[in-house]
């Protein structure tokens, strides 16, 4: 990239890095949407689901935008557009299908209603769910489209320069507004009714969703303080913006001593001091910082810390456990009697009765306490398969060209963490913390991508030859009858 921006004049270099209206569309939308997730990130808001349905219609538009003004050849716009949001459309058309199935039905026994399941063909979709769904399923697959447009819209770094400042900025700020939560010794948040429940932490109703969202923008806040490193080579650190990404990266990893859920402060500290160690190593293998040796002696103080406080979480004494394996429990045996199209989307509440054992009844369970299991229970086989696509052709698409891009690598690393909580946890029932992965999964992708082609050759490729309805230069193509007198 050096080599390019040392080729390019500034003209160039200014049609690169100047955005485009696409551009600026998609980055105030991203902008915006992570505000709203942060500040307002109840679940189940029907506010804040009905704004990113508003918002995910955009998305085609952006699209549209972005061909009418890019200054650059784009080769297969759409039809990247279709295969990476395919998933998310076949989710849409599985739980649509579904309804025709609905297993839960209703009988009465002395004027009182009760509950009951009925037999349904386990090879077609089913949907054991309320109507209310609809705007949760379509919300999440707008969240999904419009960090998509990450992928395939921004045309150099330059954006991602100036909107990941901004998101990490976002995430410090709600850590610094937890801090004072815990000090104040509140019992809700701020501005709320609360949920009666002291396992809160900023506007987050629950602090495990927390941890996974302060887990993603401490790793991305790291990750900008290692590029600082290596393009401000030789400068001073503790001078530099390097230092306060830092700062915001220890506000965010440090939360996990206050995270009441356990499996996700454990995976939020480890992860935390495992990019801690990174940094410190960077300092001691190849930065020229005067400071080099402080720098890297404090960094791995705080990682064996935030490591030491991890295994301390991992092996906490959990009151909650034995509810929590329950609840793996029975979303497994609910995945076992329909593996190919699950339960439906959200209907794990609705048969959680029919499966939970005597320690879960009479209280109600929303979520599986893992993600990847209570997928398996609602979408079944089939549902999971096509994101696993994706993300493992994406991946591997990755690691096959060149894969030594240090910011893609750090970035995704956090995402591999946040993947681990969702194991053990259930993250990704917070629209925060999914804009949060798919932002920042798309956005590193889309990074090495930049990193490792020529700016006009990013979406296309140069072509010796150029179609007819292509040239803005005309071009005589007919034969010629030269007549000599």
């Amino acid at each position: 990239m050096k080599e390019e921006q040392t080729q390019l004049r500034p003209r160039d270099q200014l049609l690169r890095d100047t955005f485009t209206p696409a551009e600026g569309l998609l980055y105030w939308t991203i902008l915006i949407s992570a505000v709203a997730c942060t500040w307002l990130s109840d679940p189940r808001s029907f506010w804040v689901l009905g704004f990113f349905l508003i918002v995910g219609c955009s998305g085609p538009g952006i699209l549209k935008l972005h061909e009418l003004t890019h200054p650059f050849f784009i080769d297969s716009l759409w039809t990247r557009f279709w295969l990476l949001s395919a998933p998310a459309w076949l989710i849409i058309v599985q739980f649509a299908a579904g309804m025709l199935q609905n297993p839960i039905s209703q009988f009465e026994i002395e004027n009182q209603l009760y509950l009951t399941t009925t037999a349904v063909n386990h090879w077609l979709p089913i949907s054991a769910t309320t109507s209310t769904t609809w705007i949760l399923v379509l919300g999440i697959g707008s969240i999904y489209i419009v960090s998509m447009n990450l992928f395939i819209v921004p045309k150099s770094r330059s954006f991602f320069e100036c909107i990941l400042p901004w998101l990490c900025l976002n995430a410090v700020l709600a850590a610094i507004l937890g801090y004072l939560q815990k000090t104040l010794d509140l019992t809700k948040p701020l501005f709320t009714a609360g949920t009666g429940q002291s396992d809160f932490f900023a506007f987050f109703p629950y602090d495990g969703h927390w941890a996974a969202f302060a887990l993603l923008w401490s790793s991305t806040c790291i990750t900008m303080a290692l590029r600082t490193t290596r393009y401000e080579n030789g400068n001073d650190f503790v001078k530099s913006i390097g230092s306060w990404y830092l700062t915001g990266a220890i506000l965010l990893g440090a939360t996990g001593f206050l995270v009441q859920a356990r499996w996700p402060a454990a995976v939020l500290l480890i992860t935390f001091s495992s990019m801690l160690l990174i940094l410190s190593i960077q300092f001691l293998t190849d930065s020229k910082d005067p400071n080099r040796i402080s720098i890297a002696l404090c960094s791995a103080l705080l990682s064996i810390t935030a490591f030491a406080g991890g295994i301390f979480r991992a092996f906490q004494i959990d009151d909650y456990a034995v509810s929590a394996d329950s609840l793996r429990r029975a979303a497994f045996d609910m995945f076992r009697d329909s593996p190919l199209f699950g339960w439906g989307v959200d209907s794990f509440s609705q048969l959680l009765p029919f499966y939970a054992d005597d320690t879960l009844l009479g209280s109600r369970h929303d979520r599986a306490t893992s993600d990847i299991l209570q997928a398996l229970a609602e979408v079944g086989i089939l549902g999971c398969i096509p994101f696993c696509i994706l993300i493992a052709y994406l991946i591997i698409r990755y690691f096959r060209g060149q894969h030594n891009i240090h910011l893609t690598n750090h970035m995704l690393f956090g995402c591999l963490g946040c993947m681990v909580c969702a194991g053990v946890d259930a993250t990704f029932m917070s629209p925060a913390v999914i804009l949060s992965f798919f932002i920042i999964f798309f956005s590193a992708l889309r990074w090495a991508d930049l990193s490792r082609n020529r700016v006009d050759e990013v979406d296309a490729k140069p072509q010796l030859i150029t179609r007819e309805d292509l040239r803005t230069v005309p071009f005589h193509t007919n034969h010629y009858n030269e007549k000599f007198k």
